[in-house]
């Protein structure tokens, strides 16, 4: 069998400034995961704070139920477009046809979302606000 070539051999990046885990860190900066200084008591610990810029408000989603939930408003603000589409078409049919009779059919169902959200709301917001970190995070 032929030896293996030489760039497949591993090589140690122990002082390789562009690596991550490099001990001298230009400037004075101490490389990611150590304490500056012994770790004193203003020192950084664990990961990097992440600050949620854009995140979404509770009581924003709340108002939006109140004011505008039969057009599905709060569910496009939480990023639930395709039920938003069902609370206008279940609330706007609803209201417009209520006159006849037809509307209870669509307004019952609505009104039971409309429910549950009073209660599901907090979880919706937490999770949206959780994955727009997550993706924060990433970057």
């Amino acid at each position: 069998m032929a030896p293996e070539p030489e760039y497949y051999r591993p090589v140690p990046l122990n002082n390789d400034p562009g690596r991550a885990g490099y001990t001298r860190a230009p400037y004075g900066q101490q490389p990611y995961g150590q304490q500056p200084f012994g770790g004193g008591p203003g020192a950084p610990a664990g990961p990097p704070v992440v600050n949620l810029v854009g995140g979404r408000s509770l009581l924003l989603a709340y108002v939006l139920w109140f004011f505008l939930g039969w057009l599905g408003v709060h569910k496009f603000y939480l990023r639930q477009p395709v039920w938003g589409l069902v609370y206008l078409f279940l609330g706007g049919l609803g209201w417009s046809t209520v006159g006849i009779g037809i509307g209870l059919l669509f307004l019952v169902p609505w009104a039971l979302l409309m429910f549950l959200d009073v209660f599901t709301m907090p979880f919706r917001t937490a999770f949206v606000n959780a994955s727009i970190a997550r993706s924060a995070y990433r970057r």
